[in-house]
């Protein structure tokens, strides 16, 4: 499902990635409120779950491809969503931890933003804010510790603004909803963004 709220030319563009499998988990409750903050601070906002898309890994036998066009060669649902990042001031990806990172679903996603590593389209995510949501269960909180060092290296590759992270133990399915202090932080970090 790809749900937008379209703006005028001068709105900043947020783009929510949810990468959970959960419907109404901790990860889609708090992407939705970073994105709720964003939408009242006047941007424009678009949310895709990835769940209920089908992106293939990538097969690394297209990466001339992927330099020469800044996108992947793959007919598969990622397709349309080159144009979503290109397009976007600010990402928002959630996502909870799975052994340490990503979940399957927002790795495969990542994977293919390979399409993005060629100097002349790396340059169009100069300045883009990214933003990490991640729930996780464990009440250690150097758990989500690679998850968050794989998306900051990232970003300074791309020269991208890692701007902030939400990282909350939340051990069972929408527990988050009920934790006045942590939703109020995710609202607080969409507000932010257009800072």
């Amino acid at each position: 499902m790809i749900a937008s709220t379209s703006g005028d030319m001068c709105q900043m563009n947020v783009l929510g990635v949810i990468g959970s499998p959960r419907k109404n988990g901790n990860t889609e409750i708090l992407v939705d409120e970073v994105l709720r903050g964003a939408k009242d601070a006047g941007s424009a906002i678009e949310r895709i779950f990835l769940n209920e898309l089908k992106i293939k890994p990538c097969q690394a036998t297209c990466i001339q491809y992927c330099k020469t066009h800044g996108k992947c060669n793959i007919p598969d649902d990622m397709s349309p969503l080159y144009d979503k990042l290109y397009d976007s001031d600010a990402i928002v990806l959630g996502t909870p931890v799975y052994w340490w990172g990503p979940s399957a679903q927002l790795k495969v996603f990542i994977d293919r933003w390979y399409a993005f590593c060629h100097p002349a389209f790396a340059k169009k995510f100069k300045g883009k804010k990214l933003v990490l949501v991640s729930p996780f269960e464990d009440s250690d909180i150097t758990t989500p510790e690679h998850l968050v060092g794989m998306l900051k290296r990232s970003a300074e590759y791309m020269k991208m603004d890692f701007s902030d992270k939400l990282l909350v133990t939340a051990k069972e399915k929408g527990a988050v909803a009920r934790d006045t202090k942590t939703m109020k932080e995710a609202y607080d970090i969409g507000a932010r963004l257009k800072n």
